[in-house]
């Protein structure tokens, strides 16, 4: 499957646009819930490099399957920087890949790219392997790339791992050069491109996959609708025992579930999402420090205190002071 049908369905998706520029393609996210980015570099026929920038739970996913298409489609490779997203496995159960982790997949999203932590930045390369080997024979004779798939991808599986250090520093590379200007950067990015082909091809020992480590559709819808309970109020609490005795799972089951969905346990996952709607509260609104912490679940002035200078090194007034300096800097 090209690219260019991927990006073409992606634009009929409402909410998403497309800018194009003489060496790229940008899809461009913005909904009610949120915004994101991903910037298509195509490199050599068949292989393309895409930057993602996401700050929203999901990304809906373009539909083949009105034309008879598979689920499946481009060889995926994911290198996750920061965040969290959400891949479905051949069965049906879901894995996630987080921070310093890659994926290799041939199977799309069943209806949106999904990100638990609401946060993701990450490189993606989509590998065309009918076009690879029409139009990029040399690339295929020297790096074989139908080799690599099957052995990351065997049976249409999907591996996760984290890398290694020699494919990390290439990564890192990679990712470094959204700093320079894009036609000098353009060169670089095909010649470390092959040089992470090469490398994935002759590792001598090939990290375990991951991808073990699963949950099924209904643990996950578990994991999920206790994230929506929990932060739908935040002046409310909800200890686990209650949440799980909602659920008719144990306590262990129901934390198990969540922080394999979020990465976090229940308890650091909700203290973060009280800070960041206090710091939001902070700088758009009048409310004094006390009327926010009652806001954000602190009956407690002092606690809340405590917890934000925590979070972000500074207390609620001196980090309001802050925003407010620079807000006044930049007009």
């Amino acid at each position: 499957m090209k690219i260019d049908e991927i990006i073409k369905k992606s634009i009929e998706i409402p909410g998403i646009s497309i800018k194009r520029g003489e060496f790229s393609a940008e899809l461009i996210l913005k909904e009610r819930d949120g915004k994101g980015s991903m910037t298509f570099f195509p490199l050599f026929p068949g292989v393309t490099l895409a930057y993602i920038f996401v700050n929203s739970p999901a990304w809906t996913a373009p539909d083949f399957h009105d034309n008879g298409s598979m689920e499946t489609g481009p060889l995926l490779l994911n290198y996750c920087v920061t965040g969290r997203c959400e891949l479905i496995l051949n069965n049906g159960n879901f894995v996630y890949v987080k921070d310093g982790e890659i994926s290799l997949t041939e199977r799309f999203a069943r209806q949106q790219y999904v990100y638990p932590r609401r946060i993701y930045e990450g490189i993606e390369f989509f590998v065309d392997m009918d076009t690879v080997n029409a139009q990029s024979s040399w690339v295929e004779a020297e790096f074989d790339i139908d080799f690599l798939r099957d052995l990351y991808c065997p049976d249409g599986g999907t591996y996760i791992a984290s890398v290694t250090t020699e494919i990390e520093e290439v990564l890192k590379k990679l990712w470094s050069l959204l700093n320079i200007s894009v036609p000098l950067a353009i060169p670089q990015m095909k010649i470390y491109t092959l040089a992470l082909f090469s490398l994935l091809q002759n590792l001598k020992e090939i990290p375990p996959s991951q991808s073990c480590t699963f949950f099924t559709e209904t643990q996950v819808d578990i994991a999920k609708r206790v994230e929506k309970i929990i932060t739908s109020d935040l002046r409310q609490h909800h200890p686990a025992w209650e949440l799980a005795a909602q659920f008719s799972v144990s306590e262990t089951s129901l934390k198990n579930y969540f922080r394999g969905v979020y990465g976090q346990n229940i308890s650091i996952y909700l203290r973060e999402i009280r800070m960041q709607r206090a710091a939001e509260l902070l700088t758009t609104t009048n409310l004094s420090v006390s009327e926010i912490a009652e806001q954000v679940g602190y009956l407690n002035q002092s606690k809340f205190s405590s917890a934000f200078k925590k979070q972000f090194n500074a207390s609620p007034l001196e980090f309001k002071r802050r925003k407010n300096l620079e807000r006044n800097t930049s007009n």
